[in-house]
């Protein structure tokens, strides 16, 4: 391009690997259809997938809830083991990390509420508006 803009009558260059000014501007209008060309161009991130299958804790999730609010401190493997005494074969051992999720939520919430006091539903990162 440098030496199509050094000669005066603007001819292109004669080594044959530069493109002739009007060549590289009609290109302009298609060259949109490539795609992002910088390295850094990143793939949209895909959406977050829904559940796949039931909720096995929905029937005693509002029990389960009530356990933790009665005594927060407990783990989740104790409302596990709970569960499982009260409906032998009902709940396995491998539904602990469900349990774990359900009281990171429950534990969120808490210590939301802790720290903004009566305005915790207005603070909840879910429901910040971002302009």
């Amino acid at each position: 391009m440098v030496e199509i803009a050094d000669k005066p009558d603007g001819s292109p260059a004669t080594d044959g690997e530069a493109l002739p000014l009007e060549d590289f501007l009609s290109g302009l209008r298609i060259a949109w259809r490539g795609g992002e060309v910088k390295p850094t161009a990143r793939a949209k991130p895909a959406a977050k997938r829904e559940r796949r299958r039931p909720d096995p804790l929905l029937a005693v999730t509002a029990e389960l809830e009530e356990w933790f609010e009665a005594k927060p401190w407990r783990t989740s493997r104790e409302l596990l083991e709970r569960q499982q005494v009260k409906y032998p074969g009902v709940y396995p051992d491998g539904l602990i990390r469900t349990v774990q999720r359900r009281m990171k939520i429950w534990r969120s919430a808490q210590a939301n509420a802790l720290v903004f006091g009566p305005f915790a539903d207005a603070a909840r990162p879910a429901e910040i508006v971002h302009f």
